[in-house]
């Protein structure tokens, strides 16, 4: 009965033990102060004994601290699939590099995880680390791993997820979306036991300011003459110009005129001013200058922070050394013209398109390999011009060199999804495999949209074992299906017309305001830390848009605008009549808009019904059969009444709900040649707080339209497409190129298409009956 009981205790006590072989080192990560400034502190079990709490830190043992960088790029990160990567890039310095590291992960996996049959494997430069076993359903996990020497180098490091994940009971289709691994941002971070990795001493030092736990990159400017006309311009160029150089998805800044933030992983202070208005902030810290200006790091306290100070004995000639900051980056964003830089949250940079091109699978990053489970996906990215203009006919295509198996079933299927939208199916109907050499799968463009654009191609599965499901039947790796990275992707030409409005545009590239090297004038309403804020914020995502600056001069009067491309941002209230009347805004939000906002919104009070059991209950009238033609043509024809048209709808004003916090409006501007866009918002703390929350990448990415607008409640972003709109030619102009501009216009606006082709259909009868009466064969 003992040996039974023993190996009972043997059993239980079996996944913990393998978990310990697996992280000898899995210590819970340390905790550098309440304050931000360290990673969370580990989640115990409270019937877990735990050590006498240790005496407050001195400054001698904070000196001894290790050093730590986030890694995520990213304020969540859920990895779904059987077969899933994920890969980008860190930036590390030359003392991180050479300064032994350990790497800490936090995660959590779904229920239906089978540990004995799924991994992490996490690799560093294409070097493996750890291999764990994903077996953490209950509660978030905890895994340290060394990271080998000579494994990270100065410069960019890859950093890379690979995970496979088998259910631990189900083997069809619909099984595979319960598997989901949660990677915590807050809990996964490289370690550096060099204290003074963290030190910086040059400006392409920035690019390893990382990210804080959230996932952002962080920039907060000390200021002291921040309210001064003349600094207005330095500040949103430094912001700029420290966009690109981080060269980071989730950038943000903060202004105060003396407050510092505190030491954090993923944040830079950054001091501007002159000695008179630094000196009182960093004392001995500041460089002595003299007659000349100064950019440099300096160390400000024992936890090894640096602080960039940029000061000069004035305002007029801290623009120039400004200048010399941030030169570096637009040289180094000049050298992507070909393609945007993506590298720090995809596999590598997405290559730019601007026409017919072809490109393999082994330039976008997907390598041959064979697959074995039921869902099989590969996803890459192309970019996009901002006169990218064939939303409306065309098709792109993928020639795929591919196999699959003879175990596969006929009913199974390869989707295309572009931008997380179906774009094509093609089926598989063969028995016993078959081998796909340059098999041509074609999807139209509907769904790209300027700048950067997602391709997702899926296989879906299906085979008899599958059907059985077997015990272990989930385990099972006979490959089934292989892709090579033969396969290609097709892009054909389309037509280059840029149109305004297209908040696309502008948020994928920067367009208009990246077409030309004078100033564009930005009006705001009053220069705060608030108003700073996002404006700094909206700059920077231009800057990394266009791959380069655009210079901006700030100005309070709209008599300075001009008639061409403008920026206006501020409270409502206080935003000039004429850029509301430009850009579609009701005049009555001026009003309305600010007097409603003082609170959040119930929506506790408000009835609990819908729209559609309205129209459930509403079934009788005559123009229901309306909508159901509507609706039949739709689902069967892929029109509706929108299509069915001649021209544009003219856009209308436009009045903000009280639920929303924030908008971006974008017009043409009075000449036609360019676009006013207006950030307005009911007070400057709601324009930072909405700037704030689009600055996140996958929010960005929602940025289009005519109006974006963000409901401060439920933090969703909604959009008002786009009507009228003016067309901008920035291409030399050749006849093909009319030809498809042409051709998509006329597939936007079907009845101008059928009118047309009545129209050229009768003059075509009428020149032949002309032609045959004068040299046709006639009886006398």
């Amino acid at each position: 009965m003992g040996r039974i009981l023993l190996f009972i205790v043997f059993l239980l006590a079996g996944p913990a033990v393998a978990a310990a072989q697996t992280a000898p080192d899995a210590a819970a990560p340390f905790d550098m102060g309440s304050d931000g400034s360290g990673p969370p502190p580990q989640a115990v079990d409270p019937a877990t004994p735990q050590p006498a709490t240790a005496a407050p830190a001195t400054p001698e043992t904070a000196e001894r601290l290790p050093f730590f960088r986030y890694v995520i790029p990213a304020d969540e990160m859920r990895i779904e699939g059987e077969n899933v990567e994920r890969s980008w890039s860190m930036y590390l310095t030359e003392e991180q590099a050479r300064s032994a590291a350990k790497f800490n992960i936090g995660y959590q996996n779904s229920i239906f995880v089978a540990p004995e049959f799924s991994r992490l494997t996490i690799s560093f430069n294409n070097v493996e680390v750890a291999s764990p076993p994903l077996s953490s359903s209950e509660r978030k996990s905890d895994l340290r791993f060394d990271v080998p020497d000579g494994v990270l180098k100065p410069g960019y490091n890859i950093v890379s997820f690979k995970i496979k994940q088998r259910h631990r009971t189900d083997c069809d289709l619909e099984s595979t979306y319960d598997l989901w691994t949660d990677i915590d941002p807050e809990r996964t971070f490289l370690m550096f036991d060099n204290p003074d990795a963290g030190l910086m001493s040059t400006t392409d030092d920035i690019r390893a300011v990382g990210v804080d736990a959230l996932g952002r990159t962080r920039f907060h400017i000390v200021a002291p003459g921040l309210s001064d006309t003349i600094a207005a311009d330095p500040l949103l160029e430094l912001a700029q110009g420290l966009a690109l150089l981080a060269d980071m998805p989730n950038t943000l800044f903060t202004y105060s005129k003396s407050e510092p933030v505190k030491f954090a992983s993923g944040v830079l202070p950054v001091y501007v001013g002159t000695p008179a208005e630094l000196r009182p902030l960093l004392g001995d810290a500041l460089p002595d200058i003299g007659t000349t200006q100064s950019a440099r790091f300096v160390s400000t306290n024992a936890l090894g922070q640096s602080v960039l100070v940029l000061v000069a004995p004035s305002w007029q000639r801290i623009g120039p050394l400004i200048d010399g900051i941030t030169a570096p980056a637009a040289r180094s964003a000049a050298q992507k013209d070909e393609a945007y830089s993506t590298h720090s949250w995809r596999k590598q940079d997405t290559q730019l398109l601007t026409g017919h091109r072809t490109l393999t699978f082994e330039q976008l990053g997907i390598p041959t390999q064979e697959f074995s489970g039921r869902v099989f996906r590969a996803e890459f990215a192309i970019g996009l011009p901002a006169d990218f203009y064939a939303d409306a006919y065309g098709e792109a295509r993928l020639l795929l060199d591919a196999a699959y198996g003879p175990i596969v079933l006929p009913g199974s299927r390869l989707h295309v999804f572009v931008n997380d939208q179906l774009a094509a199916t093609w089926p598989i109907s063969t028995v016993n495999g078959a081998v796909l050499r340059r098999t041509p799968v074609r999807f139209t463009m509907r769904h790209m949209r300027p700048g950067v654009n997602k391709i997702v191609l899926e296989a879906a599965l299906l085979t008899k074992e599958d059907a059985a499901c077997l015990p272990g039947q989930t385990a099972d790796d006979t490959p089934r299906f292989a892709v090579f990275d033969t396969s290609e992707f097709e892009m054909p030409n389309f037509g280059r017309v840029a149109q305004v409005p297209n908040l696309w545009a502008t948020s994928g590239t920067g367009f208009p305001y990246s077409r030309h090297e004078d100033r564009i004038p930005l009006y705001m309403d009053s220069l705060n830390g608030d108003t700073m804020s996002a404006a700094s914020d909206f700059v920077a995502k231009l800057a990394n848009a266009a791959r380069h600056q655009i210079p901006v001069d700030v100005v309070n009067s709209v008599d300075d605008v001009g008639d061409g491309d403008a920026i206006f941002l501020g409270a409502i209230g206080t935003l000039p009549a004429q850029a509301l009347r430009e850009t579609k805004v009701s005049q009555t939000s001026r009003s309305v808009w600010t007097q409603q906002v003082g609170g959040e919104a119930n929506y506790n009070e408000a009835p609990e019904t819908t729209i559609e059991e309205w129209d459930e209950a509403v079934t009788a009238g005559w123009y229901n059969w309306i909508f159901e033609v509507e609706k039949y043509l739709k689902r069967n024809y892929d029109l509706s009444f929108e299509t069915l048209r001649f021209l544009p709808r003219p856009d209308t004003d436009y009045l903000p709900p009280n639920s929303i916090s924030m908008i971006i409006a974008q017009e043409p501007s009075p000449n036609d040649d360019g676009a006013w866009t207006m950030i307005a918002a009911p007070t400057h703390e709601n324009l930072e707080n909405g700037m704030t929350a689009l600055t996140k990448r996958q929010h960005w990415d929602a940025v289009q339209g005519r109006i974006t607008t963000y409901n401060r409640n439920t933090g969703v972003i909604d959009n008002i497409g786009i009507g009228a709109t003016v067309f901008i030619f920035d291409t030399p102009f050749s006849v093909n190129n009319i030809r498809l501009v042409l051709t998509n216009w006329f597939s936007t606006n079907t009845m101008s298409f059928s009118l047309a082709l009545v129209i050229g259909t009768v003059l075509l009868g009428i020149a032949t009956k002309q032609m045959l009466t004068r040299f046709g064969r006639y009886d006398e």
